[in-house]
């Protein structure tokens, strides 16, 4: 069995939301480099007297928007999460996970979670319906009980596939 504690801060909570995206698909530094390209091509073609030009300019801003909004909604999800206005202390053991928290104590087993990523600070454990439980590396005593808990998680789940960011 291993138990971790720790607590989650709005700051921490969006480090982990931007590597979560970065993994799971188009993260922040992707969609700037994108509008980025977007005005560059727009602008080009504005120049060229091409028309279409300004679809890529209107491409980039709703790109921009979009990120902007993602932002503010998981930012405003994190405030309306009780879970995290408490230390959160989960126990990982080889048929379950035992999680206490603000929101109370729950019991899931293994089957319940749908997939499991890995990034260089976080767990990320998610759940159907768009359900995700993030855990930080940084909870661990050392390298070892990381390397322990990585070892109950892949045994338990399949890893989520990477795509490009």
């Amino acid at each position: 069995m291993i138990t971790l504690s720790y607590s989650i801060d709005e700051p921490e909570f969006m480090r982990a939301a931007r590597a979560y995206w970065s993994y799971s698909g188009i993260g922040d530094r992707g969609n700037v480099l994108l509008a980025v390209g977007l005005v560059l091509m727009g602008g080009a073609l504005v120049l060229w007297d091409v028309p279409t030009g300004w679809i890529w300019i209107g491409g980039a801003v709703l790109l921009g928007a979009m990120t902007i909004a993602r932002n503010l909604l998981w930012q405003r999800g994190y405030r309306k999460m009780v879970k995290y206005r408490a230390p959160i202390t989960a126990s990982f053991m080889p048929e379950m996970i035992e999680v206490q928290s603000a929101e109370g104590e729950s019991t899931l087993p293994w089957a319940t979670f749908k997939k499991y990523i890995e990034t260089p600070e976080y767990f990320f454990i998610t759940m159907p319906r768009r359900g995700l439980s993030i855990i930080p590396k940084r909870a661990c005593k050392d390298d070892l009980e990381i390397e322990a808990l990585r070892d109950m998680i892949t045994a338990n789940l399949p890893r989520a596939k990477m795509r490009w960011t």
